[in-house]
């Protein structure tokens, strides 16, 4: 008889622990499983292109090519007159800029906090390699 009593008194403890765990799910909308839960996924035409750095064709148009070799070699021009011991390559030899650097799509270059690109070359290539680095600030043409 004992062992009757544990064992009903087991089942109404179950019972009533099964009983409070449903009462307080009551109200709640059930969870769905995480393997059924969807989201929504807009269609591929709708997603948002993946964000690309510009390209000197898009800041500068389809001939960025001849503006920078314009840009370029008036800037080392003016570079120049402006301090005679700085000496570059392509002014110097009366040459294409073409002759020391090429400018394409692989062209060394950053946007300034202005937006203009900022080409590089390095060092040795349009002057001596002693005076490093350079750089030329391409203001847009279309602002």
């Amino acid at each position: 008889m004992k062992k009757n009593y544990l064992q009903i008194i087991a089942i109404l403890l179950c019972m009533i622990f099964l009983t409070a765990c449903g009462t307080a799910a009551q109200g709640e909308e059930p969870e769905q499983p995480a393997a059924t839960q969807t989201e929504e996924v807009p269609p591929a035409e709708e997603a948002p292109a993946e964000q690309t750095d510009p390209t000197l064709e898009d800041l500068l148009g389809e001939d960025y090519v001849d503006y920078l070799t314009e840009t370029i070699t008036m800037q080392m021009g003016n570079r120049m007159e402006k301090d005679p011991e700085v000496r570059y390559f392509p002014i110097e030899d009366d040459a294409p800029l073409s002759d020391y650097v090429t400018i394409d799509e692989t062209t060394k270059f950053e946007v300034d906090e202005e937006g203009d690109p900022v080409i590089y070359f390095p060092a040795g290539t349009v002057t001596d390699a002693a005076n490093g680095e350079q750089s030329f600030r391409i203001p847009k043409l279309y602002q």
